[in-house]
């Protein structure tokens, strides 16, 4: 019996139906289908097709393997034929043996190019992940879902073993591994090397090294250590005889392995099988609409120097990874300074421009997750020369993110004006970001599958302006100027705008490398077949992410029995964590009235568990509290007193670092941060702004750049007004800035000025605010005692007086406390 998960896009079948064409959903999207290179120009003249379906097999298979360099130079004539010339018909049966549309990464064909059979790039896993691309687009094709299902196959049933786990403490490690890595690993695998490549496994700090060498040994079986296969199997960068300098890597290993006493699960526990997550169900890839996309980049590789493109679509666009850049697990890449970023070269990067001008749409989406919301012009995504010129760029300013684009004659070369997200849709957290661009309806922002409201103050034209000569560039510029740090776990570009409901769709279709874990329980509730699922990625390099348990029994399509499940807890290496025990409340019943054929659902709750010793050989197990009429009783630990404070007392009120400054001044005075001269004055005080919340950190030459600051605000605001833009928000409603100063009463300056501010700046009802009588005293004082709204000059010197007085008395009350502490 089979049991089927089934992937977002069976969730939006439905939402196809409005997709293609709809009203309300933007221009057309009717398939822009790739065809393949073909670059051989082979020539077909065989039958036709005889289904459909033989034909979707030529278009995404056929055509992209029959090249010689590729497939063509043996299985045009060699066993299986399957890109025969002679007949289509008889390919297609050739091939059908080797390919699962179901689970495409599970082909034969995948594997053993996956193997390293006749690889046409420099690594194996990218062209087996090509020939899986291609083969999700046939599966889309013929099952008509735009993906395929996952097949949940029963793992191997194996007892929770012994197992060696990492010390806390370096010792072992510095005095047995460490002194191989630090002699001959470190001109490369240092954060400070000359050419830094991650893991920074020989790092100075031996801390910082053992933590990222832990998951390149396996100290249950030092010889399938990542570090011994490297050198033998590999040959890199071995420092004389590779095969000895393996060996002498094992004998390290398994001496730090012999210093280590193993674990074993409590023998009073309720245990489930065990698990490696290897040993689990890969979720299919389907579930994406990807007809048209031109260049993709989902990180698979996990090593190495390059980023490739597994769209599909030549020229491939593979990008080269420079600077601090480091793999993230579960796919994906870190960039961490000034000059990391990954880049492709113009001549493969002018294949976005031909196609994108093309159709005149485009659609960029992403998944993210930004180091910080304290950066600023911080270009995420660019297709451009350098910092003042661009075809397109997603760029982070704080809390929301910037969309430059080159648009006929409605932006200048810059892409200029931008795109700009409401509200500050920007998190320091995972998030899928799609821009959309027709001629119809112009740029659209959403953010995890909502459209932003942000409205595009470019009107929507031709794209025949851009420039084919431009590079794509991820994380910075190509000028290296704009860094931008955080993680990107998937990018894509399509030369369609997508639909609302297919980037709903692609964002439910999630990110990253995601398993089925399922844990065989049948033996503890006597039902053979029954297992807990959970559904486990890799979070981040550090961590594993286990979610939305459920139960199902493989064998059985009813399960009328209940059985009792309390307390549930998951394992790892031999013992069970102390913490991170999410599901440790569940209490609940299996089987009978809630379960279906597809399960039955536990949890929609998440934990994190530590990546101890690598992907491959972590193993994890289930405990229970109460499992059928197997009990343990669970005792908490006692928790651990208090300390005491060493540092006395600390302040209760903080500050705003730079970027709270910039994005605070721009709400309350209404002034975009990206208006007039603003950008170009913070950047140039931004070192002289607070850089952390400290208020005892807190120095003169902070107060003179806010104040700096605060001025450039208040002037953008009253020229504003002074000149009716109302791409500003107003705040001296009334007031008259072509009046002579000293024309102006006191009154006039209280209601059209002062109380405005107090009631923007401060605020009204507050629990806790300054007096309104002595803010509005020294605003007074600023104003009429120091005689500012006095004037003796010509008109004209006193009429620009008047502005200049509600200039400082806007940057007085923006400048101080009541903006600056929290």
């Amino acid at each position: 019996m089979r049991h089927w998960i089934l992937t977002a896009v069976a969730l939006g079948a439905l939402s196809m139906l409005s997709a293609c064409g709809g009203s309300g959903s933007g221009a057309s999207t009717e398939a822009n289908t790739n065809t393949g290179s073909n670059n051989n120009n082979v020539n077909y003249s065989g039958p036709a097709p005889r289904s459909a379906d033989v034909s979707a097999f030529k278009i995404y298979i056929w055509n992209n393997l029959v090249e010689e360099q590729r497939c063509g130079a043996c299985h045009r004539d060699q066993q299986p034929a399957f890109v025969q010339t002679g007949d289509i018909n008889a390919a297609y049966a050739a091939a059908n043996p080797l390919i699962n549309l179901n689970q495409p990464s599970a082909s034969r064909m995948v594997q053993k190019v996956a193997g390293g059979h006749n690889c046409w790039e420099s690594d194996p896993q990218f062209c087996a992940d090509q020939i899986s691309t291609w083969i999700s687009a046939w599966a889309g094709q013929s099952l008509g879902l735009g993906g395929g299902t996952t097949e949940l196959d029963p793992p191997p049933i194996k007892e929770p073993g012994n197992s060696k786990n990492f010390p806390s403490d370096s010792g072992l490690f510095e005095t047995t591994v460490y002194p191989l890595l630090n002699d001959y690993c470190s001109e490369c695998h240092q954060s400070d090397a000359s050419t830094p490549q991650g893991p920074y496994l020989a790092s100075d700090d031996v801390n910082e090294a053992y933590s990222a060498a832990q998951s390149k040994i396996d100290l249950n079986q030092p010889s399938l250590s990542r570090l011994v296969e490297r050198l033998g199997e590999d040959s890199h960068n071995c420092w004389s005889d590779c095969d000895d300098d393996a060996q002498e890597m094992e004998n390290a290993i398994q001496a730090m392995a012999d210093g280590i006493t193993a674990t074993a699960p409590d023998e009073d526990l309720v245990l489930s099988k065990a698990l490696n997550v290897n040993d689990g169900t890969l979720a299919a890839g389907g579930g994406r609409y990807e007809s048209n996309v031109i260049a993709r980049y989902e990180f698979k590789t996990g090593e190495g120097t390059t980023a490739f493109d597994t769209s599909g679509v030549d020229p491939a666009l593979h990008l080269q990874l420079s600077g601090d850049v480091t793999w993230e697990g579960g796919w994906g890449i870190r960039l961490n300074g000034n000059v990391a970023k990954a880049q492709g070269s113009t001549a493969t990067s002018s294949k976005l421009s031909d196609l994108i001008t093309a159709t005149g749409e485009l659609t960029l989406e992403a998944w993210l997750v930004p180091a910080s919301t304290g950066q600023d012009n911080a270009h995420i995504l660019s297709y451009s020369a350098g910092p003042d010129a661009r075809n397109l760029t997603l760029a982070q300013s704080t809390s929301n993110y910037l969309v430059y684009q080159r648009i006929g004659e409605a932006t200048d070369a810059n892409g200029e004006p931008v795109l700009a997200t409401d509200d500050d849709p920007l998190q320091a957290s995972l998030q899928h970001v799609a821009l959309t661009y027709d001629p119809v309806n112009g740029r659209r922002l959403y953010i995890n599958g909502e459209l932003n409201g942000a409205m595009d103050p470019a009107p929507p034209g031709l794209l025949n302006t851009w420039d084919d000569t431009f590079a794509l560039v991820l994380g910075n510029e190509a000028s290296s100027n704009r860094p931008w740090e955080g993680v990107i776990r998937f990018a894509a570009i399509h030369n369609r705008a997508l639909s609302a409901e297919q980037v709903q769709t692609n964002f439910a279709a999630g990110v990253g490398e995601r398993y089925f874990l399922p844990f065989y329980i049948g033996h503890l509730i006597d039902q053979p077949g029954a297992y807990l699922v959970f559904e486990v990625s890799r979070f981040d390099n550090y961590s594993y992410l286990f979610a939305a348990p459920y139960f199902i029994n493989l064998e059985q399509d009813i399960v009328e029995d209940e059985a009792p499940l309390e307390g549930l807890r998951i394992g790892i290496n031999g013992r069970v964590p102390g913490v991170a025990q999410s599901f440790s409340t569940l209490e609940t019943l299996i089987g009978g009235e809630g379960y279906s054929e597809q399960g039955e659902n536990l949890s929609r709750l998440g934990t994190l568990l530590p990546v101890e010793q690598g992907q491959e050989n972590d193993e994890f197990f289930l405990t229970f509290e109460r499992l059928g009429q197997h009990t343990n009783v669970y005792t908490e630990p006692t928790p651990l007193p208090l300390m005491p404070n060493m540092y006395g007392e600390q302040p209760s009120v903080g500050l705003r670092d730079f970027a709270e400054v910039n994005a605070t001044m721009s709400q309350l005075t209404g002034v975009p941060e990206g208006y007039g001269d603003v950008p170009d004055t913070y950047q140039r005080l931004r070192t002289q702004l607070p850089t952390e919340e400290n208020i005892e950190a807190f120095l003169t030459a902070h107060q003179i750049g806010i104040a700096q600051l605060a001025i450039e605000y208040c002037n953008a605001l009253v020229e504003a007004e002074r000149n009716g833009d109302n791409s500003v928000t107003p705040l001296f409603v009334g007031m008259n800035y072509n009046a002579r100063v000293d024309s102006i009463t006191e009154q006039q300056w209280r209601d059209r000025v002062i109380s405005p501010l107090f009631d923007r700046m401060v605020g009204l009802d507050l629990n806790h605010q300054p007096s309104r009588n002595a803010v509005e005293g020294e605003l007074e004082d600023l104003l009429f005692t120091t005689n500012l709204t006095q004037c003796s000059g010509d008109n004209e010197e006193c009429i620009e007086r008047t502005a200049t007085a509600t200039k400082a008395a806007c940057a007085a009350m923006l400048g101080s406390a009541t903006m600056l502490v929290q």
